[in-house]
C-alpha cells in the first residue's frame, strides 16, 4: 500500500469492494443506531481508520488529521421511505481514497 496525495493506492478492485463494505457497514450502523444528524464519518488520512465522530465540535477538532464526510449526506430513502446507506456516494469516497493500478 503506498500513499501519494492523501489517497492509498491499494492496487485492486477487491481492495476498492472492501473498502466500500467497511463504509456501507459503518453508515449501515449509523442508520440503525441512535446516532446525532450532525455526526459525521472520519476516515483517517495517515492510517485510513474510519469511525464516526460525535458531533460537529469534535470534527473540527479531528480535521487536520481526518477526512471528514456528513454521514446524513451518504444517506437516500428507499422507495418505503426509509432511510439507508447511499451507494453511489459510498461509492465516491472510495474512488477518492483508492485508486487501482
Amino acid at each position: 500500500m503506498v500513499k501519494e496525495n492523501n489517497k492509498l493506492n491499494m492496487g485492486s478492485i477487491q481492495e476498492k469492494h472492501a473498502l466500500e463494505q467497511r463504509v456501507y457497514d459503518i453508515v449501515q450502523d449509523y442508520v440503525e443506531g441512535s446516532y446525532n444528524t450532525d455526526d459525521v464519518l472520519a476516515i483517517g488520512r495517515r492510517c485510513g481508520k474510519i469511525t464516526i465522530k460525535a458531533d460537529a465540535k469534535e470534527a473540527i477538532k479531528a480535521s487536520k488529521t481526518t477526512e471528514l464526510y456528513p454521514l446524513k449526506d451518504l444517506l437516500r430513502t428507499d422507495d418505503d421511505g426509509n432511510l439507508e446507506p447511499d451507494n453511489d456516494k459510498i461509492s465516491d469516497i472510495a474512488n477518492n481514497w483508492l485508486f487501482l493500478e
